[in-house]
């Protein structure tokens, strides 16, 4: 008989067990599908190159880019055709504000600048159901890292609670992801990662439980402390 000590099948040992299943609580998996939207959160770049190969691909006809302020000078690198008149909206725009949706289709592109706060999960999905309410998709495709998508889920699932809305999660797989599942705790910035959205999930989890008016008023306040996110 081996020794408990020696990695079990798939190299794992059972001591590491737990941590692996902390990172799979977080994450969310579902396979790319045809949508009639895409939908890529701000937060790190590899998620809008992922979301924009998911849109050449014809996988839905409207792809929408949430670009955070620190992404905007960034969106040459993906491609994003548009990239020179967004810088130039940026700098027309006050540092605070510097948040914007930029919509792909048939039709070009197209951007705003969504009216939410503060810039956290939370409200950036308040933002999407309010660009989207005059015309709502009935189905809707959401790309993040794979240890956020937990957290959007029940987000999406308080915000679009009516909403007659089919919505997939797909991760940005491991060879764009700059978090790497593989023994996360041995890297830092990894860890900090995957500890933060373990604390922010549990705080989402208690928070949505209360009634609306608490929560839309204890949203208004919250920040996500982004480290990453």
């Amino acid at each position: 008989m081996g020794s408990t000590s020696e990695p079990e099948k798939g190299g794992y040992s059972r001591l590491h067990s737990p941590l692996y299943w902390l990172y799979e609580h977080l994450t969310r998996g579902d396979q790319p599908r045809p949508v009639e939207l895409i939908f890529v959160l701000a937060g790190r770049m590899e998620r809008k190159r992922y979301g924009m190969e998911l849109y050449r691909a014809g996988l839905a006809p409207r792809l929408l880019l949430s670009v955070g302020r620190f992404e905007v000078s960034r969106m040459g690198i993906v491609d994003f055709e548009g990239a020179d008149e967004l810088i130039a909206q940026r700098n027309q725009t006050a540092p605070e504000d510097r948040h914007f949706f930029c919509e792909i289709s048939a039709a070009g592109i197209r951007t705003e600048r969504p009216m939410f706060s503060p810039w956290n999960t939370y409200g950036e999905i308040g933002a999407l159901r309010k660009f989207v309410g005059h015309e709502m998709p009935r189905s809707m495709m959401i790309v993040s890292t794979d240890v956020h998508l937990r957290r959007i889920a029940i987000a999406v699932d308080e915000i679009f609670r009516d909403a007659p809305i089919e919505i997939c999660y797909c991760p940005v797989p491991p060879g764009y992801s700059s978090l790497r599942k593989h023994e996360w705790w041995r890297r830092p910035q990894d860890r900090r990662y995957v500890l933060w959205e373990t604390m922010k999930l549990a705080s989402y989890r208690a928070i949505l439980s209360l009634p609306e008016p608490l929560i839309q008023r204890i949203m208004r306040l919250k920040g996500d402390f982004h480290v990453g996110s």
